[in-house]
């Protein structure tokens, strides 16, 4: 599988992030608190949401109060676009 684009919207602090051409290995640097652990957090988001419930992952990490960028009232968004690789 190929990871092509990944959209992310208040996630954490990700108010509105697009990472678009994606190679098929990348390096995540950034200084201390850029969002590098969140990045990858998103994963395991997305991983308990399918495997348990949305509910779970949620309150896994806190609650919503936890994972909605701050000062942000509107929804969680992450859109993961993939193709299969031969």
């Amino acid at each position: 599988m190929q990871i092509e684009s990944i959209e992310i919207r208040n996630f954490r602090l990700f108010r509105s992030t697009e990472l678009r051409g994606l190679p098929r290995l990348a390096i995540v640097v950034g200084a201390n608190g850029s969002g590098k652990s969140a990045l990858f957090d998103v994963f395991s988001f997305l991983k308990d949401a399918l495997t348990q419930n949305v509910h779970s992952a949620v309150a896994r990490r806190g609650g919503y109060r936890e994972l909605v960028s701050r000062g942000q009232t509107g929804p969680l968004s992450i859109v993961v676009k993939f193709r299969p690789v031969a």
